[in-house]
């Protein structure tokens, strides 16, 4: 039912933790298929080395570009949903799960979710509420999008649509969320957090300098219902980071607290 499509760029360093939530997932039915840029590090390699645990593994060379390389996955994805997740994110275990009640439940076209901060920081905490709640906005002012670092589509409307626009190379996703409302495709969020949002950019370039540089991007999507092609700096790849690894015991102690209050919450 689902495909889940990951571009990678040198993510030698952060994949595998996604790789590792998918592994443990609770529900099984679902396909997993990356798209490397032609990294120059190890990710191809460590992605390979996850078929025995995750059968359903395609690993997919492409030339290099965020937009092409999903669109290079949903053209071999089998799945009736295409979910595309960056390769720095780490989904909780009953992600599957929650996004096949959500989708017999409501039955959306294009959808994401609420999503955690990589670390226990307060301000990383504030940081992502108010993420969450910007995308709860672009929704009231009628300029909703499906987020890059979490995007869920129904295939036939992501086939509509004509995928992502490959000549971005920034806002790709605010540029589809446009055509999709152009197109009277109604946008749905599922208010429950389920995966883990890196803050590795933020972290390397300071908040407040990422952040002046969304803030100006996003003028023209509420004034003009136009999307910015490029964005000085904004680079894709895992090479521009650090290469310390993520905390796994932070996003151990995360799932644990998240997985208890849902299962407080449902049952």
């Amino acid at each position: 039912m689902i495909s889940i499509i990951i571009p990678t760029l040198n993510e030698e360093h952060f994949l595998p933790h996604l790789l590792d939530s998918l592994v443990l997932q609770t529900n099984k039915d679902f396909e997993v298929i990356v798209v490397d840029g032609k990294s120059t590090d190890k990710t191809v390699t460590i992605a390979k080395a996850y078929t025995t645990k995750l059968p359903s593994l395609t690993v997919i060379s492409s030339t290099r570009g965020l937009p092409l390389q999903r669109n290079v996955g949903a053209k071999v994805a089998r799945g009736e949903w295409f979910i595309f997740i960056d390769a720095d994110s780490v989904l909780m275990s009953y992600f599957i799960d929650r996004i096949e009640w959500f989708i017999k439940k409501e039955h959306p076209s294009v959808f994401t979710t609420w999503f955690q901060p990589d670390s226990s920081i307060n301000k990383d905490a504030m940081f992502t509420l108010l993420s969450n709640l910007f995308i709860e906005a672009m929704l009231f002012f009628k300029r909703p999008f499906p987020p890059g670092p979490l995007a869920c589509f129904r295939k036939d409307i992501f086939q509509m649509i004509g995928g992502y626009d490959e000549t971005h190379h920034y806002h790709e996703d605010i540029d589809l969320g446009l055509r999709l409302r152009k197109n009277g495709v109604p946008f749905y969020i599922l208010r429950e957090t389920l995966f883990v949002l890196s803050l590795r950019r933020y972290r390397r370039e300071g908040t407040l300098k990422v952040m002046q540089k969304y803030v100006l991007s996003i003028l023209p999507v509420l004034f003009l219902s136009r999307a910015v092609k490029s964005m000085p700096g904004y680079i894709m790849g895992g090479q521009n980071y650090s290469k310390k690894k993520l905390n796994k015991s932070v996003l151990k102690r995360l799932e644990q607290s998240i997985n208890k209050f849902t299962k407080e919450l449902f049952e």
